[in-house]
């Protein structure tokens, strides 16, 4: 890791790709433009936070649901986001997991939960601008284009 890496803020974070019927999850988020935002049920990891607990934490603060059975898929890791004031050093984990319960978030940023085709997922993605925002950097989608065609890769190096 270079000197630079060390003096970057760093991020963890984990996702879950919650599949039933061939259809993946995806949360709906208002972003601060106003815009719309599909997402991985997850999110970031607290200070001490193990990543799959932080993925059980936050599916079921974003969805309603309980996931059990996490199984690691990939990991995505490295700068992310160079020379915006967002810039830091990602390592965000996705995983796969059994799933209960009834659809009722409590995170108020999410307006919708959506279950949806895995060949109509990549339609429902926008990628910037702002190159600030991490979610609509193309890096950060390409781990889930790769799960769903069937060819996930175990790591990501950014």
């Amino acid at each position: 890791m270079s000197h630079l890496s060390r003096t970057l803020p760093i991020k963890r974070a984990a996702h879950v790709y919650l599949v039933h019927d061939g259809q993946l999850l995806l949360v709906e988020e208002r972003m601060d433009d106003g815009s719309i935002f599909y997402g991985l049920p997850g999110g970031k990891a607290n200070a001490g936070e193990t990543l799959g607990d932080a993925a059980v934490r936050q599916v079921l603060h974003e969805t309603g649901l309980n996931v059990t059975d996490l199984a690691f898929v990939s990991l995505l890791e490295g700068e992310l986001l160079t020379g915006t004031r967002n810039e830091c050093y990602a390592t965000f984990a996705r995983f796969t997991a059994e799933f209960s319960g009834e659809l009722s978030p409590t995170d108020p940023e999410v307006v919708g939960l959506k279950w949806v085709a895995f060949e109509q997922v990549e339609s429902l993605v926008r990628y910037g601008p702002p190159p600030e925002v991490e979610e609509r950097n193309p890096l950060i989608w390409v781990p889930t284009r790769d799960f769903l065609r069937g060819q996930p890769r175990a790591y990501y190096p950014i």
